[in-house]
């Protein structure tokens, strides 16, 4: 049984103690995002049923675009000490067109809302979101804005949901990048996971979140079940999706297993999920033979290390 306090993690039984450490969690979101990704890549597309559910990562499997795009995200925020929207854009354009950061030797999986913010980009050299769409892809490459700015949770949520407008620029998309950042934070510094997921009215009374998203904080996915529990490219199903897995898991494995054995966008709904539930459980909470079987690890650790070390710090 795990015990989990603000300091530490006990492992009742074998009286294991591991110190949690801001540092492993803050591993354990970015390499849990990978690692979700990864896991979920062989069932992309697939849906519920149509499929042998997976009970361990697949040889030769490798991370898409949610990876990609993450640590494009990580290293601008690393390089720049902060967010903006040209750099961020900028790498974006990098890896699409010519495979920088990408896990193959071409850019893998661009969904097409990002698809038409980056090409625009490119062509204009101007931010140009797309407000339309209430797809997934801000979310998925979330975590390094809640890392880089964890020292403080309101600039944290801000932060979210400005990157989200860099190609997503809908309310719902903004709002669950917030939404789910605020989560990413709490985890991080030691939260449990009620203190997670339980409804904080407080942290939304300034802007509050739009009626869909609002109902996830609230926790509509408590009241579901598959198929009910969607892994789509709809962000807010997908949210749905990641914290039903998180809330109904007691460990890395066992949710970063149900979010992908969802199927539909089962690297994205895995992807999500790693965010915060390796930020929750750590980076020696996520299996060692899945990390050794990560595409690139050492570039995805030493760009969250760097991410520890650069994190913004609270005003004195």
């Amino acid at each position: 049984m795990l015990i989990r306090s603000n300091s530490k993690l006990i492992y009742d039984g074998d009286k294991k103690l591991m110190q949690f450490t801001c540092q492993n969690g803050w591993m354990g979101s970015l390499v849990g995002l990978a690692i979700g990704d990864q896991l979920g890549c062989p069932l992309e597309g697939k849906p519920p049923g149509t499929f042998e559910q997976i009970t361990d990562m697949l040889p030769d499997s490798f991370w898409t675009d949610d990876t990609a795009q993450a640590l494009c995200l990580a290293d601008s925020l690393i390089s720049i000490r902060g967010l903006d929207h040209t750099d961020q854009l900028q790498r974006y354009v990098r890896w699409l067109f010519e495979g920088y950061m990408s896990s193959q030797d071409v850019a893998y999986g661009c969904g097409q809302t990002a698809r038409q913010a980056i090409t625009a980009f490119r062509g204009n050299g101007t931010p140009a979101p797309v407000e339309a769409a209430t797809s997934n892809g801000a979310l998925m490459r979330l975590a390094p804005i809640p890392l880089f700015y964890a020292q403080n949770l309101a600039t944290a949520i801000q932060m979210a949901g400005e990157s989200a407008t860099a190609t997503h620029s809908n309310p719902i998309c903004v709002e669950a990048c917030r939404l789910y950042a605020s989560m990413i934070v709490k985890a991080v510094n030691g939260a449990s996971k009620s203190g997670i997921l339980d409804y904080q009215a407080d942290l939304w009374q300034g802007q509050p979140l739009t009626s869909s998203v609002d109902q996830v904080a609230q926790g509509s996915y408590r009241q579901k079940e598959p198929p009910q529990i969607r892994g789509t490219i709809h962000i807010v199903e997908v949210m749905e999706a990641a914290l039903w897995a998180f809330d109904q898991s007691s460990s890395f494995a066992e949710g970063a297993l149900l979010a992908v054995n969802l199927g539909d966008d089962a690297d994205t709904t895995g992807a999500i999920f790693g965010q915060l539930g390796g930020a929750y459980y750590g980076y020696n909470g996520i299996p060692n033979h899945w990390k050794e079987q990560l595409v690139d690890r050492a570039l995805i650790e030493y760009l969250a290390q760097k991410l520890f070390e650069f994190r913004q710090q609270p005003e004195s």
